[in-house]
């Protein structure tokens, strides 16, 4: 949104979102379309890299350049093996500076919405992209691993609490239950079931790995 507080300035048509398009580029490794995807993976490095920002945003075909919203998103590039060197570097330190709090990762660092994916909000499947995301360079390994317990330990808190796994987590306030969007949180959630699962897995192997 132009106005991120509000919903009415949404300019979706105008961006080439970054997720999509790394997520398009593994597509055409998969089916062998090498060509595709070694243009497509310049093109990400080219055009979705913000200098301004130093991360990966979407890109506004009508102005011809990165936009300024941050987001998870940008660790897609990571996941996928796009980025840079430099790039990684600077994605990283973004990351734990702006993103990260005491439950999790917040979203987006988009403070005057009330949409349920933005901040104070955390959502599994973006906690655990960036996660695997930081796991593959050693050097952030232990970021990695930071975010990956105080996501379950969030998760555990309010379960402890409600006996319910939720949609979405207030990273930020973690005494208190996500809000905002349209409708009321949804409780027993699949991916959070399942990001948590495969996270205790990890934390498992590792202690196992040291024994």
């Amino acid at each position: 949104m132009e106005d991120e507080s509000d919903l009415s300035t949404i300019m979706i048509t105008n961006l080439l979102p970054v997720d999509l398009n790394c997520l398009l580029y593994h597509l055409e490794l998969s089916i062998g379309k090498t060509d595709e995807a070694k243009r497509r993976c310049q093109a990400i490095r080219k055009y979705m890299w913000s200098d301004k920002r130093q991360f990966f945003t979407d890109y506004d075909f009508i102005q011809k350049k990165p936009t300024d919203r941050v987001t998870l998103a940008g660790l897609f590039p990571l996941w996928l093996d796009i980025s840079t060197e430099d790039q990684v570097k600077h994605v990283a330190e973004q990351t734990e500076s702006l993103f990260l709090y005491d439950g999790g990762l917040v979203t987006t660092i988009a403070k005057q919405s009330s949409q349920q994916w933005d901040y104070p909000n955390g959502w599994a499947p973006l906690q655990f992209i960036t996660y695997r995301s930081l796991l593959r360079y050693p050097q952030y390994k232990k970021l990695a691993q930071t975010i990956r317990q105080r996501w379950m330990n969030l998760n555990e808190r309010v379960f402890v609490e409600t006996g319910k796994m939720m949609e979405k987590y207030d990273v930020v306030n973690i005494d208190k239950l996500a809000s905002g969007g349209e409708y009321q949180v949804q409780e027993g959630f699949g991916w959070t079931n399942g990001v948590y699962l495969e996270m205790l897995h990890d934390h498992i192997s590792e202690i196992r790995s040291l024994t």
